[in-house]
């Protein structure tokens, strides 16, 4: 009996994800959270990626993209997420889109386990950088 429960207990943790990735509504998040999108939205001198990162706890964080991240004529694509050893990789894709079909921010929540020591983002396949980080 031990031993099965040891493998189901096994089997069991190695089925989580590390890394999970999910889209939220912001206005549904905490004051943190919007005040650091209020403060990117009202900067004017920022980098222009729309790729944002905000460091809400130890294992979560917020990634903010707003209209800078996407060429006219282009919106919000798939976006996913993978590990290696020390890393995480947020990998973002635009889309062509129709007139008047755009959305003009997405916000993304991720919760993690372990540790990483460094967090990369890719857009359509080539590494970037954040426009800004908050904490």
């Amino acid at each position: 009996m031990l031993l099965i429960l040891m493998v189901c207990g096994i089997l069991t943790g190695c089925g989580e994800d590390k890394v999970t990735i999910s889209e939220i509504n912001l206005e549904k998040e905490n004051d943190n959270v919007k005040s650091f999108i209020e403060n990117i939205e009202n900067d004017e001198k920022g980098t222009k990626t729309g790729i944002y990162i905000y460091n809400y706890s130890k294992n979560q964080r917020y990634l903010y993209l707003n209209q800078d991240f996407s060429d006219h004529g282009r919106g919000f694509g798939d976006i996913d997420i993978k590990t290696d050893e020390n890393s995480i990789n947020i990998y973002l894709n635009d889309i062509s889109i129709s007139e008047g079909e755009a959305d003009t921010y997405k916000l993304y929540k991720i919760n993690y386990k372990g540790d990483y020591e460094y967090l990369k983002v890719f857009k359509n396949g080539e590494e970037t950088h954040f426009g800004g980080i908050g904490v």
